[in-house]
């Protein structure tokens, strides 16, 4: 019989997979993708602080190269960035509208809106270069963005993961699952709010 719950852990252990899995999601995420890095840390994160903290700091990285994307897509060739935007789930032209209204009175938000308002990122980014902010202002925005999206996330699953890491270890089929399960209901009702 297969060891599923052992290949699960590592999986989630593998700090390598963390590194690329955290560049590649926060980098997709940042520019096109519609599901948050914070899937795949939570999950790390679950079964190994230090893979989820990897996964962390690597979705970073790939979240600043996104938005460099976006500046060289927007800004230097000058495509429809924030007209792209508003093809992607849980985008709308009225929410493209409203948070290219809010970065033009207020600048880029330093607020818990930030965390809990459910707006990507990418469209703070987009909406700044189409008002004239400076790459290196958003670079910076960015970092201070995603360390403060994902605190909650890791923060929440750490303290688990220290609680009951025995019991994790012990029926890892059954987090999984759980963790699975509450992303899935996450997302519907993300969807449902954001349409």
């Amino acid at each position: 019989m297969v060891d599923s719950g052992g290949q699960i852990q590592r999986f989630a252990r593998d700090e390598r997979l963390a590194r690329h899995a955290g560049f590649w999601w926060g980098f997709a995420e940042g520019v096109f993708f519609f599901i948050v890095p914070d899937v795949y840390i939570s999950f790390a994160t679950l079964f190994a602080l230090r893979a989820g903290a990897v996964a962390w700091a690597f979705s970073i990285a790939g979240s600043a190269v996104a938005v460099v994307v976006i500046y060289l897509l927007a800004v230097v060739a000058g495509l429809d960035y924030v007209g792209f935007l508003s093809m992607i789930p849980g985008i709308s032209d009225a929410l493209v509208t409203r948070v290219t209204a809010q970065v033009e009175a207020n600048g880029l938000p330093y607020t818990p809106l930030l965390v809990f308002g459910g707006v990507p990122l990418k469209l703070y980014a987009a909406a700044s270069f189409s008002l004239g902010l400076s790459l290196g202002s958003v670079l910076l925005w960015t970092a201070v963005a995603r360390i403060a999206r994902i605190a909650p996330t890791f923060v929440v699953v750490a303290g688990i993961r220290l609680l009951l890491g025995q019991r994790i270890d012990a029926r890892t089929m059954v987090w999984t699952a759980v963790l699975g399960a509450f992303w899935t209901a996450f997302y519907i009702f993300y969807f449902v709010a954001m349409s």
